[in-house]
Order: C-alpha cells, then sequence, then structure tokens
C-alpha cells in the first residue's frame, strides 16, 4: 500500500492538550501480525490509502483482484481503533509500511478552542500503528518530558513516520520515527515496539548540517520514503533534508535547481541510487503539464554543479496534475478532468 497524500494545512497544525489516555500503551491482543513482505523484490501496489478511505488499483492493473480482495476485508475506517480522548472522533492516516497504517486521532473542526497560530506538540496528539487486515493495533505512548526538557530552543514543526525494517529485525516489531524541528537542531524520536518505549535516536544541529534554519515553518509531515530513507523537500526550495531510518542519521542535499513556487516536489532514486526532485508543471506556457526530474550528476556540493533533466509529457485529458508523494519505486500523482 502506499502512503497517503499529506494531510491538509488545518490537520497539520491542530493541537488539544494531551489526554491521560495517551500516557500508556493499549494494544489488541494479537498485534503485531505474524509475517511480512521480506524479499529482493518491491512489495505490489494494491493502492492508496487517503483521508477518506482506500482506493484499490484498478481493473487493468497487475494487483487488481488481490487490491479488491484487500478493501473488501480490511477496515480502512480505523473503526476497530478505539478514540481518545473523548473528544476524537476517528483516525488520520499518516503513513503506511509494511502493511500498517500510522494514525493520528482527529478532532471535530467544531472546537472553538483550537488556536490555528499555536506551536505544534507531539504531545497533543494521539498514536496509533494498526493492521487493517487482520484489525490489530497499538496505541503509541507521549513521548516522554525528560526526553526533551533539555532540547534548546523552541519548538518549531515535527512529522511522523513508520521506519523501514531491519533486516535482522523479527517480522512482528516495527517502529515509529518522530522528527522534530527546534529553532537551533533536528532531533529524531524513535518508539520501538520491542520496548515500547521512545529514546533520542538522532540528532543535528543547522550548523552541523551545513545549512542555516529553513525559512518556512511547516513541510515535516510532507516527505517521502525510498529504501529505508526520508527525503524532506519542503521546508527549503533548493536543498532536500534527508533521514537515513536504518543509520539514524541526517544529512542535507544541496541544489542549485529551485523549486517553483507551489509545486510540492517529490522524491525518487534512480537505478544507480541518486535521488533526484520530481515536479509538475504546465510545460513551456503552452498548457501541457510535464513531470520533471532533476538530479545531481555527481556528489560535489558546488552551487555550480551541472544538472540532468528529465521531462516526460503529461495526458492532455488533465486540466491540472498535483504531485501527492513518492514511495516503494512508485511516484503518486493527482489529475483533475477536463471539463
Amino acid at each position: 500500500m502506499a502512503s497517503p497524500a499529506p494531510p491538509s494545512a488545518s490537520h497539520r497544525r491542530r493541537s488539544l492538550p494531551p489526554s491521560p489516555a495517551a500516557s500508556s500503551v493499549g494494544s489488541s491482543p494479537a498485534f503485531p501480525p505474524q509475517k511480512r513482505h521480506r524479499s529482493g523484490r518491491p512489495p505490489p501496489l494494491l493502492g492508496l490509502v487517503c483521508d477518506d478511505g482506500f482506493y484499490p488499483a484498478l481493473d487493468h492493473h497487475p494487483s487488481y483482484k488481490p487490491a479488491v480482495a484487500v478493501a473488501r476485508k480490511a477496515d480502512f475506517e480505523f473503526h476497530f481503533v478505539p478514540d481518545v480522548p473523548d473528544r476524537s472522533w476517528g483516525w488520520l492516516p499518516l503513513d503506511t509500511r509494511d502493511g500498517r497504517v500510522l494514525l493520528r486521532s482527529k478532532f471535530s473542526e467544531l472546537d472553538d478552542d483550537i488556536d490555528d497560530d499555536v506551536v505544534p506538540n507531539p504531545r497533543f496528539h494521539n498514536y496509533a500503528v494498526c493492521d487493517p487486515l487482520f484489525k490489530r493495533y497499538v496505541l503509541l505512548p507521549s513521548i516522554p518530558d525528560n526526553l526533551t526538557a533539555n532540547e534548546e530552543g523552541s519548538l518549531v514543526d515535527f512529522g511522523h513516520c513508520l521506519a523501514a525494517s531491519h533486516e535482522d529485525e523479527e517480522d512482528t516489531s516495527f517502529r515509529v520515527i518522530c522528527v522534530a524541528r527546534y529553532t537551533t537542531k533536528l532531533v529524531a524520536f524513535v518508539f520501538s515496539s520491542v520496548t515500547r518505549q521512545w529514546r533520542i535516536a538522532a540528532s543535528s544541529s543547522w550548523s552541523a548540517l551545513g545549512a542555516e534554519e529553513p525559512p518556512n515553518r511547516y513541510g515535516l509531515d510532507c516527505f517521502d520514503c525510498v529504501d529505508g530513507c526520508f527525503y524532506w523537500t519542503v521546508p527549503w526550495v533548493d536543498k532536500i533534508l534527508v533521514l537515513d531510518g536504518l543509520k539514524m542519521e541526517f544529512s542535507i542535499i544541496n541544489y542549485a535547481h529551485r523549486v517553483e513556487d507551489g509545486l510540492r516536489a517529490c522524491v525518487a532514486v534512480d537505478r544507480e541510487g541518486k535521488p533526484g526532485m520530481l515536479t509538475v508543471g504546465e510545460y513551456m506556457g503552452n498548457g501541457k503539464f510535464r513531470l520533471s526530474r532533476i538530479a545531481k550528476q555527481s556528489d560535489s556540493e558546488s552551487p555550480n554543479e551541472r544538472l540532468s533533466e528529465n521531462i516526460i509529457e503529461l495526458p492532455s485529458y488533465y486540466n491540472e496534475y498535483f504531485t501527492l508523494g513518492a514511495a516503494e519505486g512508485f511516484i503518486f500523482l493527482r489529475g483533475i478532468p477536463g471539463d
């Protein structure tokens, strides 16, 4: 299954006081499931998990039959996961990997006491990891105060994602990563299903990464996952933030190419393992849309380094295209049909 589309700004910026229920771990009796996809090939694409449900592969796709079977049996409205706290109303999918879905509790849009300008805090939300096919779940505890008390600077933004599995990990285990952005540094907190605890797994100052603090305030909830690495393009227009989810190391890739305003770039890796930025936009002002991939031709950090560009013209029966992201070797686009 592919990762869900990035949440809207209204969902991204909402916060509520933490619930007592969030301070303990709850789970269904038989979670996690017994076996996961573990082979040299990427898992088959079954469909997209979105805010409003599961969209299975269509009848012309090779995965159509298993996708329909999953859609019929699985619960992608997540009714089997209990609501916490009382004012929540269901769950919002944030990420999917290895058949699991990372969830965040949703709150009523009618709550008048929610301030959109409040700085977000991961302790203000409730999170869960579930298996929608076998209807199993784990409620995650809040990140303990003792892990965040010594962080320098104010919390600016954060995002949660499901880590890729290590080869030596049990099939039944999983990890959740929370990347927190402070004014002076980045911190990666990791929850392990084995220990049922959070820990600090990586930390780096902006200066150690060779960059200044990004100008954009939000963006850590919009990421792409390729071969166990997470990529963020939103905080900057000419850099890619990278977190190696296996080594737990931060790094930055500098690009002379700047992403156009209003375009959401995603990251895909070629056969040689080199990442490139992909955007969708109008091509040459002629009303036609193209998918463009910009890639560095070497590992040089020179701002004048030559970049390669590949352009694919997209079908003309859509009036507009958007990039939803990239995962498991696939690039996901959304098209708005013409009248």
